[in-house]
């Protein structure tokens, strides 16, 4: 049985969808897979090194640089048995088809938020057709399940939930010199700090975070505010927000941030805050309960089945109610200590072994 996988997200800033594609490859690799050859598709120049960046020579995978336009043709030249895009889309076939990853709906829910030149009609039609065409479509959720099932009109059969794993880089880490450098890059104060992660895309929500950050100021008690991800959005700016609220001298806002960097703020968060109006799964929420951070997240979309009991939820457009989370968190040490024993333990439900091997499983199923 040969399966073909798309592994071009991998390539660069690999964002959400990279590292799933990353961390779903590399564990199925390391699955019992005797009988399965796996074709790895990235884009071209990828394999000067030999291999994609986490990989090692040796590794049980055929990597193959093919440009998008020619993938057409690879299912039938490379004798695929299989092929899976885990990126939304299907850019070939195998003997028994195609499989398809899709992730979230967000552009279907809120198309006024696309950055194609054009709208987003033609994108929206052509993932219809893709997820009518393929054998099974593959998401991370039973929310997302329920949102192709209601957009789309996928038969609840020929969708699988695969629910994504944590990262083993991402654990609790005490490490004085590396929060020491941080403090000193960020201007950090002594007295602490509230972590937003997400970047100023309009469904990460930074306005409402920063408005209930204005209205419960005193109450932070000097603690600053730090903004991971990119602060300018073609829809939200961080630093023209806060200026328009009058709290800019409490915000720092780094940029893009390495897995290590954002683990060592994870760990040293006083609380974790991801207010997002729309996730199919909510990776960050996850990351943060794995480094000990308390959470706080929304009500909507995904994010309270992915958070279960270990999160405080709260209505994501209501920057009162966010407001007053915070304060409960900040002022009760105790109400902290529960929410990072509970945010440990939900962490142990998502495993990306588990994620593999379903996904094996349906391989095998497939091509029966």
């Amino acid at each position: 049985m040969r399966i073909g996988i798309d592994a071009s997200s991998m390539s660069g800033d690999r964002g959400g969808v990279g590292w799933h594609t990353f961390h779903l490859l590399h564990e199925l690799l390391l699955q019992e897979h005797g009988g399965v050859d796996f074709v790895g598709y990235v884009r071209p120049g990828t394999l000067h090194q030999g291999q994609p960046d986490g990989f090692t020579e040796g590794t049980d995978i055929r990597w193959k640089e093919a440009a998008r336009w020619l993938m057409r043709w690879r299912g039938r030249r490379d004798r695929l048995d299989l092929y899976h895009g885990p990126n939304f889309k299907m850019h070939t076939t195998g003997r028994y088809g195609g499989v398809v990853t899709v992730h979230d709906l967000w552009l279907e829910r809120y198309p006024e938020y696309s950055k194609k030149v054009f709208g987003q009609k033609a994108s929206s039609r052509r993932a219809k057709a893709t997820v009518h065409r393929a054998r099974t479509v593959v998401t991370v959720s039973d929310f997302s399940a329920r949102e192709i099932a209601d957009i789309y009109g996928v038969p609840a059969d020929r969708i699988a939930v695969i629910h994504n794993g944590v990262s083993a880089d991402f654990q609790p880490i005490i490490d004085e010199a590396a929060i020491g450098s941080l403090a000193r890059e960020l201007s950090l104060p002594v007295s602490g700090f509230i972590l937003f992660v997400g970047g100023a895309d309009p469904r990460k929500n930074h306005r409402t975070f920063l408005k209930s950050v204005q209205q419960c100021l005193p109450a932070l008690r000097g603690r600053a505010v730090v903004l991971v991800g990119d602060a300018v959005h073609p829809f939200g700016d961080y630093r023209e927000t806060a200026r328009q609220l009058g709290i800019d001298a409490h915000l720092r806002c780094p940029g893009r941030m390495s897995r290590q960097q954002l683990r060592v703020l994870y760990s040293y968060a006083d609380v974790f805050v991801f207010p997002s109006l729309y996730e199919g799964f909510g990776m960050p929420v996850l990351e943060a309960m794995a480094c000990g951070a308390p959470v706080i997240t929304s009500t909507t979309s995904a994010l309270p089945e992915v958070a279960g009991d270990a999160a405080i939820l709260v209505n994501p457009e209501d920057p009162e109610e966010l407001g007053h989370a915070m304060v409960r968190l900040l002022d009760d040490p105790h109400a902290r200590e529960q929410a990072r024993s509970r945010g440990f333990a939900r962490t142990k439900s998502f495993s990306w072994v588990d994620a593999a091997a379903r996904t094996l499983s349906l391989y095998r199923r497939l091509c029966a």
